[in-house]
């Protein structure tokens, strides 16, 4: 391959070529001498085409602003353009000197000639429209595609609508300082594109790192903030935020009790007699004026087992009679209460058979109705009781009834009058199924 060095006399028929707007570029003459300055540093006598190459890579790598970038770009493509018009060189040349593929060289002639000649379109596509050496058409000279296409003269490398040949490059702050760091660099002996190329691409490497910690640095500064301001206004909050205590207006905070001296003379110790107690007529038993308004949900706990049963029945109560399911359209005293009720829910098959049944057991445990409610009302469904059990045969009772049918026992608490002495209230449902 050839040798293709440029002297002086190239670069003036370039720029003349090229056809640059000198008052344009330099605001009206007024940084002539800065531009002049560059072109006579830009291009030097005796440099090869690809020295000159490799400086418009430079110019266009250094270059800090999109308009400057573009400019030199627009000003190599031109270069390329030029020296294929009357250096006589092929496609395949002009890729290894310039180091542009194949297909950027053959797209970049293709558009410079098209601007010329765009009536041509086909002819020119057919024969720029390589991708690959083995294209015959690699070895195309400009002097072959007169030849080819019948092309009109080209004096000028510019045409009419291009902005480039006036662009204001001058007045760029950073020419001044672009100008300064070329003189610096390309004369330099151990001048390297290729290494400033390295550099740049490490310096943008390096910036993009330097970002993404600058977004980590700020992201575990957020999550910091965010926990510490939580825990700050929990406490906050902690402080704020006020228990109410419930308000016992009745007691009497008056009361004292008497200390260990004063007591010494009492007896220490009594015996305890349970029999006694459930003696008492639980029906007279002083209850206080004071009644605390509570509203809930009458509670129901499901007993699975006879040792859940109490002992002693003593605590349990009654509900209202004169069947009040009936009377207050299926809905039962509801307030909240202390004392136990059992209800007993049974599946019959044969709802006769069990009611007869379940009156022996009556008999048997002399079990007595409440008020005016006979034991095995029939109601809609099945069979109704609502009786009194004797507290000392209850447990009994209430095991003879579970095991008629198939049956849940449930526990209920309320709150209504007393049950009669020594006895407790039992409902028991027979469903017919």
């Amino acid at each position: 391959m050839k040798e293709l060095n440029l002297d002086k006399d190239d670069f003036i028929q370039f720029r003349n070529w090229l056809n640059l707007e000198i008052e344009a570029i330099t605001w009206q003459g007024r940084y002539k001498e800065e531009f002049e300055d560059f072109w006579n540093s830009f291009f030097i006598e005796g440099l090869s085409f690809e020295q000159l190459v490799q400086r418009f890579d430079y110019a266009y790598t250094e270059s800090k602003i999109g308009p400057l970038s573009s400019w030199f770009h627009w000003l190599k493509e031109k270069f390329i353009s030029y020296t294929f018009l009357n250096k006589n060189l092929s496609i395949l040349e002009l890729s290894k000197k310039s180091g542009l593929s194949l297909s950027e060289i053959s797209s970049l002639l293709r558009n410079f000639f098209l601007e010329f000649a765009p009536h041509e379109d086909d002819k020119l596509s057919e024969n720029f429209q390589i991708v690959h050496p083995t294209n015959p058409n690699v070895h195309l000279t400009f002097e072959g595609l007169s030849a080819i296409i019948r092309l009109p003269e080209i004096s000028c490398g510019t045409g009419p609508d291009e902005i480039m040949p006036s662009l204001e490059v001058t007045l760029y702050e950073e020419w001044s300082a672009f100008i300064r760091k070329m003189k610096k660099d390309i004369y330099h002996p151990s001048f390297d594109i290729k290494a400033i190329k390295s550099r740049a691409s490490f310096k943008e490497q390096l910036g993009i790192v330097r970002e993404v910690l600058l977004l980590l640095l700020i992201g575990t500064v957020l999550v910091y903030a965010v926990k510490y301001g939580n825990k700050f206004y929990e406490k906050y909050l902690i402080e704020k935020i006020g228990v109410y205590e419930p308000q016992f207006k009745w007691l009497d905070k008056a009361l004292t009790f008497k200390s260990v001296q004063d007591r010494k003379d009492a007896k220490s110790d009594f015996s305890l007699n349970i029999e006694d107690l459930d003696e008492v007529d639980d029906s007279k038993t002083f209850i206080s004026d004071f009644e605390e308004q509570r509203f809930d949900v009458e509670s129901e706990v499901v007993l699975t087992s006879w040792d859940s049963l109490p002992k002693d029945f003593g605590a349990a109560d009654l509900e209202q009679s004169d069947y009040e399911e009936l009377l207050k359209r299926g809905y039962r005293e509801s307030r909240y209460g202390h004392t136990k009720v059992y209800r007993v829910m049974v599946k019959s098959v044969n709802l006769k058979s069990t009611k007869s049944r379940l009156n022996k057991l009556l008999n048997k445990y002399s079990v007595t109705q409440v008020d005016n409610v006979k034991p095995g009302q029939l109601v809609p469904g099945g069979v109704y009781y609502n009786i009194f059990v004797p507290r000392l045969h209850l447990k009994e009772f209430m095991a003879q009834v579970m095991n008629q049918e198939e049956a849940i026992l449930y526990e209920s608490r309320t709150r209504v009058r007393r049950n009669p002495p020594g006895k407790n209230r039992v409902f028991i449902w027979v469903k017919d199924i």
